[in-house]
């Protein structure tokens, strides 16, 4: 994804952006990182109780690119690929614990996973993702200490469904689009990951009449969205789907997902 400008953190957000209403909080448990949030009403896929994995890749995105800060500050790390499965286990939960791990620092990417479980413990879901340091050194990443700190305690309760919030709407079959707006930008000033992994979700179920959630999905990004607005479109068949997601300023492709959907 799209870089910061030189010598911006890469952290900041807006005032009325939408992040920190997912009331992440992230905590350091040895050479791991726990990151753990409610499971609102706002955060699942309509008319059911099973948090949406665009939520769920959100909240991984943040807490495992804190590893890629660890392990490659002071240079900023870009999210390349992120994905998550969760299991029929994940339905009903209040809250949900992603524990996660380092699995390999290279000099420039590293690799990442997240085991999803429920309060007692119970693994109910997988996520993992790739980083990349960005090469230019007038780029800088926040500090992992400071970042901990603003995540020690929630900050914010998401009251509006996610998509309705960050304004995403499905315009057709297999097509959604979501405004380039401050409310889900990154401190890129772009679209953050977790937010076009919304609109790919939207797209693929708008595909799939017959879905009633989707159980996974995995992003690879290939560049930023900062004019936008951001533009899916999915093909779906037996229960997968193939989706593109689109800078529609340019036409460029910013991402492309790959979805599974449970039948309703």
């Amino acid at each position: 994804m799209t870089a910061p400008s030189p010598e911006r953190s890469g952290d900041q957000l807006a005032d009325d952006s939408v992040l920190p209403e997912l009331a992440l909080t992230i905590v350091a448990v040895g050479d791991e990182l726990h990151g753990e949030f409610p499971v609102l009403e706002t955060m699942c896929t309509p008319g059911t109780d099973v948090v949406r994995p665009s939520v769920a890749a959100t909240q991984a995105d943040a807490v495992l690119g804190l590893h890629a800060i660890r392990a490659l500050a002071p240079r900023l790390p870009v999210t390349l690929d992120l994905d998550v499965h969760l299991f029929p286990e994940a339905a009903g939960l209040d809250r949900i614990l992603g524990v996660s791990r380092l699995v390999r620092a290279g000099r420039n990417v590293i690799v990442t996973d997240m085991e999803f479980r429920s309060p007692t413990g119970r693994v109910v879901g997988y996520g993992s993702g790739a980083f990349m340091a960005i090469p230019e050194p007038g780029f800088r990443s926040p500090d992992l200490d400071e970042v901990l700190g603003r995540f020690g305690t929630p900050r914010g309760t998401l009251t509006v469904p996610i998509a309705e919030r960050i304004g995403c709407v499905r315009t057709g079959p297999g097509t959604a689009v979501l405004p380039s707006t401050s409310v889900v930008h990154n401190g890129a000033l772009a679209i953050n990951g977790g937010m076009l992994a919304v609109v790919a979700e939207e797209a693929a179920l708008a595909a799939d009449p017959g879905a009633a959630r989707l159980e996974s999905i995995h992003l690879r990004f290939v560049r930023g969205v900062r004019v936008g607005p951001a533009s899916a479109t999915a093909d779906a068949h037996g229960g997968m789907a193939r989706v593109e997601v689109h800078d529609a300023s340019t036409g460029g492709i910013a991402a492309v997902a790959t979805t599974r959907s449970v039948p309703a």
